[in-house]
């Protein structure tokens, strides 16, 4: 997805410029750069994992903690060299968005909203990478995709808190949820969620997109509402949890309405 998202910042810029060698370069950096971030979020998590899902790979024993440190470094390694061989923009941008995924993974991740949203600028930092990538530049096309998919990802992980209140009460971690209630979590989950679906009409409006973005996006703006009335419902750990796994559907269909609308 987060290949996809950045030729979606290629494909939204003003000239499109990508060929096989770029084309194969930010596919390593996506890949190298999410993977080393997955790698040091399971490290940092640790405690948190062993009550909340101890069978991932740290808690159970299955990889040490220090080969999955050596692991986060050679594919950061890959992926920022990959980033670099593109361009300076491209490698700059790469290096200060994996900073940002690193220091949340440390500490930033214990703030809670703040950390969710530092979570959301790194979905969104491949749109923004795909136009450096085209043009060397940012075209405000691109920051509008940016804000939905924003939106979008910051209420996903305002909802996904819900899901970790014992385990991040072991880190110390300050969700919405821990904070204040699974009740107020999913309503502001919901609140992001709705904000993304009303905003969602915008780039058809700014003559960003083709006719055929509406109702592809229609059908993710559908998947978002009913998420939200799932989760108002029903504010529990459960229903947080399924629901934040859909929400990675309704996200991929956001990014297939805006290709969609892109090309035609």
């Amino acid at each position: 997805m987060m290949f996809f998202a950045v030729l979606i910042g290629v494909l939204f810029s003003e000239n499109r410029n990508i060929n096989i060698e770029t084309a194969v370069y930010a596919f390593v950096t996506s890949f190298g750069l999410t993977s080393s971030s997955m790698a040091l979020n399971d490290y940092f998590d640790k405690e948190v994992d062993l009550v909340n899902n101890p069978s991932r790979p740290i808690p159970s024993g299955q990889i040490s903690e220090s080969k999955a440190v050596v692991f986060a470094g050679f594919t950061a390694f890959v992926g920022l060299s990959a980033a670099f061989l593109t361009s300076m923009p491209c490698g700059l941008m790469a290096s200060f968005t994996y900073v940002v995924a690193a220091l949340y993974n440390w500490f930033l991740k214990k703030t809670g909203f703040l950390g969710n949203l530092v979570v959301s600028f790194t979905v969104v930092a491949p749109f923004i990478y795909g136009s450096l990538l085209s043009d060397c530049t940012v075209t405000s096309r691109v920051l509008i995709l940016a804000l939905l998919a924003f939106l979008a990802n910051t209420g996903r992980e305002v909802i996904k808190g819900m899901t970790d209140v014992e385990g991040d009460a072991v880190r110390k971690v300050s969700t919405i949820a821990r904070q204040h209630g699974l009740p107020a979590a999913a309503k502001l989950g919901a609140a992001f969620y709705l904000t993304a679906v009303a905003l969602s009409p915008l780039p058809y409006l700014l003559n960003v997109v083709g006719a055929l973005y509406m109702p592809v996006v229609a059908v993710a703006d559908a998947g978002f509402i009913y998420s939200s009335i799932i989760v108002l419902q029903s504010p529990t750990s459960g229903t947080a949890r399924k629901q934040k796994n859909l929400t990675l559907v309704w996200m991929l269909l956001a990014l297939i309405s805006f290709a969609v609308g892109g090309i035609f």
